[in-house]
């Protein structure tokens, strides 16, 4: 009888033992993840201040969760028409985003147009990515994005290489930046695409001179920060020709 009892205990075990890895093969083959978007910052601002053009493609950076493709992926957002969006439709056009080809990375397009409206203001549009047919949206807090933009001046928030080559912090100096070098903006990247540090100095030089030489013309009216940390203070560039000026 002990032995009965044994035997049916064993052939229960075994039994068992099939039923869970049975379900546990099903619930692991069952589970697949649809490759979703996501935007990689929070919101910008363009200006057009240095930009006569009527209209500009601003492209936003997006990140796939999930495998490369061996083939292009679309994408696209729509427009969130809350207190945030104050664009009005004739300002701006939502192009679409892809992803190529064995890239994780890619870019959503948004057309955003020029106007004289936009010399005293700025305007935003509130973007959120949506499913698609390649891809779905991301996570929560990193589906939407704000986009701004203007004729006005607006001073980047990362300013290290700013800082390094050409002065310190403040309106007039980035107004300055613009007007003798052109180069508006200056990130890791531009640094190292401009030719990193020789052509950094060479354009922070061509800055330095140009306020270096206003200053010596006009004694009465030097060049001075009109906000940030250094407000009022005269500017003291960081590269200029020594020879000619000390």
């Amino acid at each position: 009888m002990k032995k009965i009892q044994n035997h049916f205990r064993l052939v229960i075990m075994v039994m068992m033992g099939i039923v869970f890895l049975g379900c546990e093969k099903k619930d692991i083959a069952g589970f697949s993840a649809a490759p979703a978007v996501n935007f990689t910052s929070k919101s910008m601002v363009y200006s057009f201040l240095t930009n006569p053009q009527s209209e500009y493609i601003q492209n936003i950076e997006v990140q796939i969760m999930g495998n490369v493709a061996d083939v292009d992926r679309t994408f696209s957002a729509e427009v969130i028409n809350d207190s945030t969006t104050t664009a009005t439709p004739d300002q701006y056009e939502v192009i679409g985003g892809v992803i190529p080809a064995g890239s994780l990375m890619g870019k959503l397009a948004v057309k955003i147009k020029n106007s004289t409206a936009l010399n005293t203001k700025e305007v935003f549009l509130k973007l959120k990515l949506i499913d698609g047919l390649d891809l779905k949206a991301g996570t929560k807090e990193n589906i939407t994005y704000v986009l701004g933009w203007t004729n006005k001046i607006v001073v980047p928030t990362t300013w290290t290489y700013y800082n390094i080559f050409f002065a310190t912090k403040s309106t007039q100096v980035y107004r300055l930046i613009l007007q003798t070098t052109g180069i508006a903006s200056l990130t890791a990247a531009q640094y190292s695409a401009m030719g990193g540090e020789a052509a950094a100095i060479a354009a922070g030089t061509k800055f330095g001179d140009y306020v270096k030489q206003w200053n010596l013309d006009h004694p009465n009216d030097q060049l001075k920060h009109d906000d940030g940390t250094a407000a009022g203070q005269v500017i003291v560039p960081k590269y200029y020709t020594k020879s000619k000026y000390n």
